[in-house]
């Protein structure tokens, strides 16, 4: 019987633990020269605990219509491995099918996903931009419109994440050379208990019971790798 107790003891400690663990997510990208890079690294614990996902190189396919994603996998150097990846427009358009499937199947999905977001402190945020079109008068048009088109994305950043500071972004016009470069970094910190909160309020307000899925990923996830319903 002691024994019994010291497990469950145990298990609810832990239990604890996970959820009041504050999971910190950075995410940096940045686009130089038609090539983009995305770095996204979770850690909690002060680092103890970390994964890193990266993708070096996201570009057009010359053959195709397709974007292709030049990926690293492993979580260490020397096991890191290289491959690619290739996004049709066909796979965006089923993704966008699945995502609409998603919301007609979950009563109140804004409502809980706006909830969580409101929970996810930003604790950093910068976007910084350099746009020009070796034209003066094109590049002061094309910088306006840019810093009006960030100034909106940022209100409703700000409407739906908690920031705790001010975020900062600028646009720098270039009046010699056509170019559009951009660079975006900011960390986000929630806790584990409030995303497993989320997931249990998703599964809640499930309805309709099985679901056709088009896209081979969430396919897959439902152990159907022919795409048929689950």
């Amino acid at each position: 019987m002691k024994w019994l107790l010291l497990i469950l003891t145990i298990l609810i400690v832990v239990l604890l633990l996970l959820v009041f663990t504050k999971i910190r997510v950075h995410f940096d990208y940045k686009r130089v020269h038609k090539n983009d890079i995305i770095h996204i690294k979770a850690s909690a614990w002060y680092g103890l605990f970390h994964y890193t996902f990266k993708v070096p190189v996201i570009k057009k396919d010359d053959d195709s219509v397709a974007i292709v994603v030049k990926k690293e996998k492993g979580m260490k150097e020397e096991t890191k491995k290289e491959g690619l990846d290739k996004i049709t427009p066909e796979d965006l358009r089923d993704g966008l099918a699945d995502m609409k499937t998603l919301l007609q199947h979950i009563v109140n999905f804004h409502r809980v996903i706006r909830h969580f977001l409101g929970k996810v402190q930003v604790i950093e945020f910068a976007w910084h931009s350099m746009v020009g079109t070796k034209n003066a008068a094109h590049t002061g048009v094309l910088t306006g419109g840019c810093w009006a088109l960030k100034g909106s994305i940022i209100g409703i950043l700000t409407t739906y994440l908690n920031f705790k500071i001010m975020p900062s972004y600028s646009i720098t016009p270039d009046f010699q050379r056509k170019q559009a470069n951009t660079s975006i970094s900011c960390i986000l910190q929630f806790r584990i208990g409030q995303a497993m909160v989320t997931g249990i309020k998703l599964l809640r307000y499930w309805k309709g019971g099985k679901v056709k899925f088009k896209s081979k990923k969430l396919a897959k996830l439902s152990g159907d790798s022919n795409k048929q319903s689950f």
